[in-house]
C-alpha cells in the first residue's frame, strides 16, 4: 500500500526523495468522520445494498453480488469525497548503519583451517568475486561484493551506509546513500591493503559512536578477527553501544585454532668466498605450534639468478636437523659447506614445510655468493728467523696454487735473497708498480724493527691499509711488535692502543702457560673455525697446546673487535685482548698478541696451524680482492620488527671514491610502493663510512640501492631486509570468537561467521527513520483522477444493470 501511495504522490507532482531520504505517504481527511459514524454508515449502507440486489430479478446470484460490490465501492468513494481526503507526503531521513572492516596486518593472513569444510567454503567465497587469494581481508571484500553486492543494496534501501576501516583508529572509507555509490565503495575497498600495525577495535567503535552521537546508527556490523592489540577491548565498549541502542553484529573472519608456522631469519654468510673455504651459513629458526618437533633444514646450491626455482634447479649440499623452539622463541643453527667450483651461485636455506603451516614463503632464505680461486699475494716481514716465521714461511711456500709469497727477513745475510726464491733483498716501495708494496693483498708484519723502515715506508704501510684496502696482520714478538711502533704512522692502524702496552717478561714477570679464551665474536669468526661445525671447532680449540708468551695491551681501539682474550690477565677494560681486528679506511688490520701458533702443529702437523693461517689470510684479503665492488652497502640486520630502527651503512673501499660533501644517498624501496631517497652522512670516525637511521619502517620487504654520485664501476651495491609486523599482529592471529560473541551479546547484536550462509538482514533491527519535513498536502477529493474513478464505477454499474434489463 505504501509503495502504491508513493507512486501516486510522484505522479501528482511530489518531488523525488534526495539521497539519504525516503518518502512516507499516507491519507488524511480534512473533514474526518467519527469512527462510530463511519462504521455505522458502512454497515447499514452495505446491508441495504446487498439486500436490494438480492431482491432484484435478472442475472445470477454471482452477477448481482458483483453489482452490489460496485455500489458499495461508490458508497466508500462518496464518503472519501465528502471527508475531503488529501495525500500527505512526509520526508524522513534514513538512519545510519555502520559497516566496519578490520584492516590490521593480521588480516593479510590466509588461514589454514583445521576444518577442511571451512577451508573449502573460504576458497569458494573468495572465488565468487575472483579474489586473488583467500586471505582474511579478501574474504571481507568478497562477503560485501557477492551476489552483486545484494547485502549493500538491501541495506542502502533503508539506511545511510557508512563504510569504515579500523586498525589504529576508525577511518571513513565511503558512504552509500544511493545505488550508484555501491560500485565506487567496492572499488575503494578493493584498493585497501591490510597493513595496520595495531588493532584498536574498542577504540574504533567508541570513535564511531562519538562521531554519530547526534544520530546513532541502527547497528554496527564489524568484520574482524576479534584480536585487540592496543587499547580497550571490543567487549569493554559494548555496554556504551547498548546504552545508545546500537547493537554490534560481529562477523568473525579467520580460524580460531592456534597458528602454526616456521620462519627462518637473520642469515649471515660471506658474499665472497674461496674454493675450499669452510663457508658457514648461520641463521635462526623460530616456530609456533611445532615445539620440540625435529625440522629438517637444507642448503641448496643453484645456478645464479635462479629466482624462485632455485630449490628445484639446485642440489642439496648440506643439511641439519633443528628442534623447533617454544612459541615466540628462535634457535640459532648453522650449515657448513665447502664450495668446490668457482663462479656465482644462489644458495637457499630451506626449512621443510609442515602440515597446516600458515606461511611457506618465510621458510626460505636466499643469498648469492661469489666463489673465487684468486691467488693471495702475501708479503711476510720479520726481524729474525724465529719459530713462528719459519713454520709459517714453510707452510705458505708449500701452497703455490693459492699463495704467492714474498719474504723480507731483516737480519738475513745479503746472500739470503739469492739462495731463497721467496726472499726479497729489500723492503718493497709503493712506487714499484706490479712488484711494489701496493701489489700485495696481505702483509704479515712480524717482530720487525721499525728502525729498519724509513718514514716513507712506514707511511706506505699505513696507506696500504687505509687507501689501497689491503690487510695488515701484526704478529707480535718479544722485541719490537707492537710496542716499538708507538708514535709511527702504524699506531692508529693497530687494533690495540699502544699507550700502556708492554712485554711482561721485560718487567721480570713469569708467565704461566695459558690457552686463549674465545669471545662470542671469536667463536663465530671464520679465523678460529678449526672444524666443520662450531661444537667440534670448540672441542679442537680447547685441546690445543698452551701458549707461553703474550704482549699485554690493556685497551683496544674504539672500533676494534676482540676475538680472543687472556683467560686471567686483566686491564682497565677487562681481560687483556690477544687477537683483535678493526676496519681502517678501505682495509683492515689484525693484531695477534702471541708468537707461538706454531705449537698447534705438535702431533698433527699443519692440520690446525695451516687451517688457521689460510683462513686468516683469506679473511684479511677479502676487501682487497673485492676491488670490483668499490663500495659495500649493508644494514645492521636482515630482519626487523616494525618498531625497530634500521641502520643503513655504506663503506667505500677507497677514500678517493667517497664523496667530499660528506653525504651519500641510497634508494629504499618497499615492495609495492614508490622508492624513497635516504641521505647517509659521514660517521666522522672515517671519511669512507656513511650511516643513516630509518626509523619505524612499515612492515614489508625492502631493497636498498646506492645512488650516484659517485658513479662507480661494476655492479651497483644493493642490500635487502625485511620488516615484520608488530609482535602482537604476528602472535595474536587466531580468530577470537569468544570476544566477538561476548561483545555482540552485551550490545544486543549477534555473532556470525563470514562463512555462514544465513541472511543477516533478518537479524538487523528495523530502521529508525527520522522525520525531516512534510510536503503541502495533495487534495484527492477534487482531483480529476478520483472523479473519473467515481464516474467510471457509476457508469459500469449502469451498463451492467442495463444488460440484464434491471434498469
Amino acid at each position: 500500500m505504501e509503495s502504491l501511495l508513493r507512486n501516486l504522490a510522484l505522479q501528482m507532482g511530489a518531488s523525488p526523495a534526495s539521497p539519504g531520504e525516503e518518502l512516507t505517504p499516507y491519507l488524511r481527511f480534512e473533514r474526518p468522520w467519527s469512527q462510530g459514524a463511519l462504521l455505522l454508515v458502512l454497515l447499514v449502507g452495505t446491508f441495504l445494498i446487498v439486500r436490494l440486489y438480492l431482491g432484484e430479478r435478472g442475472g445470477s446470484l454471482f452477477y448481482r453480488l458483483g453489482l452490489a460490490s460496485l455500489r458499495v465501492g461508490l458508497l466508500v468513494l462518496t464518503m472519501f469525497l465528502i471527508a475531503e481526503a488529501v495525500l500527505v507526503v512526509e520526508r524522513v531521513d534514513l538512519p545510519y548503519l555502520v559497516l566496519m572492516a578490520d584492516d590490521s596486518a593480521s588480516m593479510v593472513r590466509e588461514d589454514q583451517y583445521a576444518d577442511e569444510a571451512a577451508g573449502a567454503r573460504a576458497r569458494e567465497l573468495a572465488g565468487e568475486t575472483d579474489q586473488p587469494d583467500a586471505s582474511r581481508f579478501a574474504l571481507v571484500r568478497s562477503w560485501l561484493a557477492r551476489d552483486d553486492a545484494s547485502l549493500l543494496r538491501s541495506l542502502q534501501e533503508q539506511h545511510r551506509v557508512r563504510l569504515y576501516l579500523v586498525s589504529g583508529s576508525a577511518r571513513e572509507l565511503a558512504e552509500v546513500t544511493d545505488p550508484e555509490d555501491i560500485g565506487p565503495a567496492l572499488e575503494a575497498m578493493g584498493e585497501v591493503q591490510a597493513q595496520g600495525e595495531q588493532s584498536r577495535l574498542g577504540v574504533g567503535v567508541r570513535q564511531v559512536l562519538t562521531e554519530l552521537r547526534g544520530a546513532p546508527p541502527s547497528a554496527i556490523i564489524l568484520l574482524t578477527d576479534g584480536q585487540t592489540t592496543r587499547g580497550e577491548a571490543l567487549s569493554d565498549v559494548a555496554p556504551l553501544a547498548a546504552r545508545k541502542g546500537v547493537p554490534i553484529f560481529t562477523i568473525g573472519v579467520g580460524d580460531d585454532t592456534p597458528p602454526r608456522d616456521l620462519a627462518l631469519s637473520d642469515l649471515v654468510v660471506d658474499d665472497v668466498v674461496f674454493v675450499g673455504d669452510t663457508v658457514r651459513f648461520e641463521a635462526k629458526l623460530s616456530s609456533r605450534g611445532f615445539e620440540g618437533r625435529p625440522i629438517s633444514v637444507r642448503l641448496i646450491e643453484a645456478p645464479p639468478d635462479s629466482g624462485d626455482s632455485a630449490v628445484d634447479r639446485g642440489r642439496e649440499v648440506a643439511a641439519v636437523q633443528v628442534d623447533a623452539p617454544p612459541d615466540g622463541q628462535a634457535v640459532p643453527f648453522e650449515l657448513v659447506h665447502r664450495p668446490e667450483e668457482i663462479g656465482r651461485f644462489d644458495y637457499v636455506v630451506v626449512a621443510e614445510e609442515q602440515p597446516r603451516e600458515d606461511r611457506s614463503e618465510n621458510n626460505r632464505l636466499r643469498r648469492t655468493i661469489a666463489v673465487r680461486e684468486d691467488k693471495i699475494k702475501v708479503l711476510l716481514v720479520d726481524g729474525q728467523p724465529r719459530y713462528e716465521f719459519r713454520y709459517l714461511k714453510t707452510f705458505l711456500e708449500r701452497r703455490p696454487e693459492s699463495i704467492d709469497l714474498d719474504v723480507v727477513l731483516q737480519t738475513a745475510d745479503p746472500e739470503y735473497s739469492a739462495q731463497d726464491a721467496a726472499a726479497l733483498p729489500t723492503f718493497p716501495t709503493s712506487t714499484e708498480g706490479e712488484e711494489g708494496l701496493f701489489s700485495y693483498d696481505v702483509i704479515i708484519l712480524g717482530d720487525a724493527d721499525p728502525l729498519y723502515f724509513s718514514a716513507s715506508q712506514l707511511q706506505s704501510l699505513a696507506d696500504f691499509v687505509t687507501e689501497q684496502g689491503g690487510g695488515l696482520v701484526l704478529a707480535a714478538g718479544e722485541f719490537f711488535n707492537p710496542v716499538s711502533y708507538q708514535g709511527t704512522p702504524l699506531e692508529p692502524i693497530i687494533p690495540v692502543q699502544l699507550s700502556g702496552a708492554r712485554n711482561p717478561i721485560l718487567g721480570g714477570e713469569s708467565i704461566e702457560p695459558f690457552q686463549m679464551r674465545l669471545t662470542g665474536e671469536g667463536r663465530s669468526s671464520p679465523l678460529f673455525r678449526l672444524a666443520d661445525d662450531e661444537a667440534s671447532s670448540l672441542q679442537v680449540w680447547n685441546n690445543l697446546p698452551p701458549h707461553y708468551w703474550y704482549v699485554e695491551a690493556p685497551r683496544t681501539q674504539p672500533a676494534a673487535f676482540v676475538l680472543a682474550e687472556h683467560p686471567a690477565a686483566t686491564g682497565a677494560d677487562g681481560p687483556v685482548p690477544l687477537v683483535a681486528y678493526q676496519f681502517v679506511g678501505a682495509g683492515k688490520a689484525l693484531f695477534m698478541g702471541i708468537d707461538d701458533t706454531w705449537r698447534w702443529r705438535i702431533g698433527v702437523a699443519d692440520r690446525y696451524f695451516g687451517r688457521f693461517w689460510i683462513q686468516t689470510l683469506r679473511f684479511m684479503a677479502r676487501s682487497r680482492l673485492n676491488r670490483d665492488r668499490p663500495a659495500e652497502l649493508a644494514t645492521d640486520r636482515s630482519s626487523y620488527q616494525s618498531d625497530q630502527p634500521v641502520l643503513i651503512r655504506v663503506r667505500f673501499l677507497s677514500a678517493g671514491l667517497a664523496p667530499r660533501s660528506g653525504e651519500v644517498a641510497v634508494e629504499v624501496e618497499r615492495s609495492g610502493r614508490d622508492p624513497e631517497r635516504v641521505v647517509l652522512r659521514s660517521t666522522g670516525d672515517s671519511a669512507e663510512a656513511f650511516e643513516a637511521i630509518l626509523p619505524n619502517p612499515a612492515p614489508g620487504d625492502y631493497r636498498i640501492r646506492l645512488l650516484p654520485p659517485p658513479i662507480l664501476e661494476g655492479e651497483v651495491p644493493t642490500a635487502e631486509f625485511r620488516v615484520e609486523p608488530p609482535a602482537d599482529e604476528r602472535d595474536k592471529v587466531q580468530l577470537n570468537r569468544a570476544e566477538l560473541v561476548r561483545a555482540s551479546s552485551i550490545s544486543g547484536g549477534e555473532y556470525r561467521s563470514v562463512l555462514d550462509e544465513g541472511d543477516l538482514l533478518d537479524a538487523l533491527p528495523p530502521a529508525r527513520k527520522i522525520p525531516l519535513d512534510t510536503d503541502p498536502p495533495i487534495p484527492l477529493w477534487n482531483d480529476w483522477r478520483v472523479l473519473s474513478l467515481f464516474l467510471g464505477l457509476l457508469t459500469t454499474e449502469w451498463v451492467l444493470r442495463k444488460r440484464k434489463q434491471m434498469v
